[in-house]
């Protein structure tokens, strides 16, 4: 049998571990003991488990966005990141959670699908590891989607043929920084596009026996559905959000029934329990996300009346005036304001030394962001009944028992204030009227069930928000739409090897 071997270290990643060229060219002289022989289908099955990225860009992309604000500058910033990210500051270290190890883990996960379908193709293993091929190949989309979006603009279909985007990595890499482009976003959209649609007819739920953590049918298929939504593609997004949650997704909404926990503890347990039918896909990563609530660059009181306790189409038919399900809001020390969804977890990798990583778990797709990714899929591609009926599935689902027209929820965001809308500038055509007040109740729920999470500040890439970072002492922070800083500095050790850096 042919020996197929998985470099744990990742050669490619190098430099953006910050490894010397001369320590990787002492890796490659390293005897294969110190490498995983991947020689049999079960020890491919293990790599996959490592084709999973365990860091993600919430922290920065959370704190970059309009959800936080300086609440004083009396205040300690914490760690390093929360400074630099909500500041739009080049970060220089190499901590979690910043772009030296969102890049490298998220290539490192890339390299781990690529190694496992090598070895199944070279190995000549048959139909009866489609799965993990399949589970492979969405992995491979997923890290280098969480990249482009990350390190890159939103696509769009004006500018992403020549914005740049981020290397594509098709098969492990066996060189010391070998000459890697970063192509486009548009080119890093439509490799993706190959390798869901090549990966999602092989998925197999059976082949896990943790399904909720793993690439199922319908977690593929949600992120197949929030893909198809940035690239513009409508019916696509809308398929894949069918083959998800199904038409009515009624026996998939979150039991709020079961949120009777007196502390923020309790509540997140629940949030993110398996055993929650809308919980489609967790992930745990290492992160200091969960501490940023402590210090100076926070969500504050006067944030929440934009998001956890705004007012919209259903404040008339609740007496607090927002919704109902997501009114769960803890404060620490009277100023920093959260919907516990994540528990700081301790992975020890030296127990003996107190020595270790934090970490999450996060409900990265769930039945509620799926209904709304679908909901704006059918708005923009102009069927008004369908995104109506999915806002108001949503609406159900957060307590609001009212079944709500076209004309109440397009008046009410015809009128709304900045509170609950932004002027929007999409690089892409939006109708005036109906289409654009749908989108504002899409964006407005989506903010709302999205807090803390990070993705917020892909809606603001994606349809050119502008809006302001406030800054205590000093001049405040203007990002307008399609701003050059929404796209984070590559890793100072990635460009040092020759790789173009995003413009400034």
């Amino acid at each position: 049998m042919k020996r197929i071997f998985y470099y744990t270290s990742k050669l490619v990643l190098c430099g953006a571990l910050l490894l010397s060229v001369s320590s990787c060219e002492k890796f490659l002289d390293e005897m294969p003991d110190n490498r995983t022989e991947l020689d049999t289908p079960e020890k491919v099955k293990q790599i996959l488990v490592s084709a999973y990225s365990a860091s993600l860009p919430v922290t920065m992309q959370e704190l970059m966005s309009d959800n936080a604000t300086d609440y004083s500058s009396t205040l300690n910033i914490g760690y390093d990141i929360f400074q630099e990210a909500y500041l739009f500051k080049t970060v220089t270290n190499t901590n979690r959670d910043t772009p030296s190890w969102i890049w490298a883990d998220n290539y490192t996960a890339i390299s781990s699908a690529n190694h496992a379908l090598e070895a199944i193709e070279k190995l000549g293993l048959g139909e009866e590891m489609d799965p993990q091929r399949g589970e492979a190949l969405l992995c491979r989309a997923y890290a280098h989607f969480t990249l482009v979006n990350a390190f890159s603009q939103a696509y769009n279909p004006e500018s992403s043929s020549k914005d740049l985007g981020i290397p594509y990595m098709l098969a492990p890499e066996k060189t010391v920084f070998s000459d890697v482009d970063r192509g486009t976003v548009a080119g890093v959209y439509e490799k993706i596009a190959a390798d869901i649609e090549a990966g999602y007819p092989l998925i197999n739920d059976a082949a896990y026996s943790q399904p909720k953590f793993h690439f199922t049918r319908k977690a593929a298929a949600c992120f197949a559905a929030q893909f198809y939504l940035y690239y513009g593609k409508y019916d696509k997004a809308i398929e894949y959000a069918n083959a998800a949650i199904g038409e009515d997704p009624t026996s998939l909404m979150r039991n709020w029934a079961l949120y009777t926990g007196t502390s923020s503890d309790e509540y997140t347990n629940t949030y993110v329990a398996t055993e929650e039918p809308a919980n489609i896909f967790c992930h745990g990563f290492t992160t200091v996300t969960s501490r940023a609530r402590s210090y100076r660059y926070i969500h504050t009181n006067a944030l929440l009346n934009e998001t956890l306790r705004s007012r919209g189409p259903w404040s008339p038919y609740y007496s607090a005036g927002n919704l109902p399900s997501y009114d769960k809001v803890y404060v620490i020390s009277q100023r920093s304001y959260f919907m516990p969804k994540t528990n700081e977890f301790f992975m020890y990798t030296d127990i003996a030394n107190n020595i270790g990583w934090p970490y999450v778990v996060l409900v990265m797709f769930s039945t509620e962001k799926t209904i709304l990714d679908r909901a704006e899929a059918y708005a923009l591609s102009g069927d008004y009944v369908n995104a109506v009926r999915d806002l108001n599935y949503f609406y159900k689902q957060a307590g609001i028992n009212h079944t709500f027209t076209e004309a109440e929820i397009t008046s009410y965001y015809e009128g709304a204030n900045e509170l609950t809308k932004k002027p929007l500038a999409p690089r892409f055509t939006l109708e005036e009227g109906t289409q654009t007040n749908l989108i504002h109740a899409v964006l407005h729920a989506r903010r709302i069930v999205t807090l803390q999470e990070g993705t917020r500040l892909q809606d603001l890439k994606r349809y050119g928000i502008a809006y302001t970072h406030y800054v205590d002492g000093a001049d405040n922070i203007e990002i307008e739409p399609y701003d050059k800083r929404l796209a984070i500095r590559l890793p100072a050790a990635v460009v040092s090897a020759g790789m173009q850096d995003n413009p400034r």
